[in-house]
């Protein structure tokens, strides 16, 4: 059977694929750049936080998220179902490490010293976000299970759910974002290329929600329609 194209949509299809992997590309860089003086110190406490942290939300967060736009050509292959398990395991895994990461802080530096700076502030308060996903992720899949508690309609889980996670997603970036300009990345990072590390973080990360926004949306005109 003919494939059919539409060449009018080519062009745009095109540039959003590349897109979407030089998004990638970005955040593969960013993680690297993150990591790359505690992945020489794998003996500190420290350095595992930063590892688990970053790689909770780039890549982890980040795919999962990215999952569901339109014109990923690997996705597309999927059933609808398969991506929803394929994204819960990403979050799933990507928030464990971001609570393990957390409580290493939590644990080994002054009781209360992470909520005296915006960049622990940010990533508490992220984490919070996530693991509430967790559970609304939970509810979406089961809302036939979760009428008997609560009669919404299913799209509600589902909308609840987008925005919960969106919020935990992008306060973690906004969290990475002020990790940046801590004592310690500061110590070992030039400003030059912490700011090339802002603009790129910031840029990606408002790329890679642009499917959940549209998903957002839909999921809004369902509910008032």
């Amino acid at each position: 059977m003919a494939i059919k194209v539409d060449y009018g949509k080519l062009p745009i299809n095109v540039t959003r694929f590349l897109l979407n992997y030089v998004t990638r590309f970005i955040f593969a860089g960013l993680f690297l750049y993150s990591c790359w003086i505690p992945f020489q110190y794998l003996t500190g406490w420290f350095s595992y936080h930063v590892i688990l942290c970053t790689f909770g939300y780039i890549p982890l967060m980040a795919e999962a998220i990215m999952l569901f736009v339109g014109d990923e050509l690997w996705s597309r292959q999927m059933s609808r179902k398969s991506k929803y398990w394929v994204h819960g395991i990403l979050i799933s895994v990507g928030t464990i490490f971001i609570i393990v990461g957390n409580a290493l802080v939590f644990h080994y530096i002054e009781p209360g010293y992470h909520l005296y700076t915006e960049h622990g502030i940010t990533g508490l308060v992220s984490m919070i976000f996530l693991i509430l996903s967790l559970f609304l992720g939970l509810a979406a899949t089961y809302s036939n299970e979760m009428k008997q508690f609560l009669s919404l309609r299913p799209v509600w889980y589902k909308l609840v759910h987008n925005g919960i996670g969106l919020l935990g997603y992008g306060i973690g970036i906004v969290s990475l974002c002020y990790a940046y300009y801590t004592k310690w990345f500061m110590f070992y990072n030039g400003p030059e290329s912490r700011l090339v590390a802002l603009v790129l973080t910031i840029a990606v990360s408002l790329w890679s929600i642009n499917g959940a926004l549209v998903s957002a949306y839909n999921q809004i005109k369902n509910l008032v329609s």
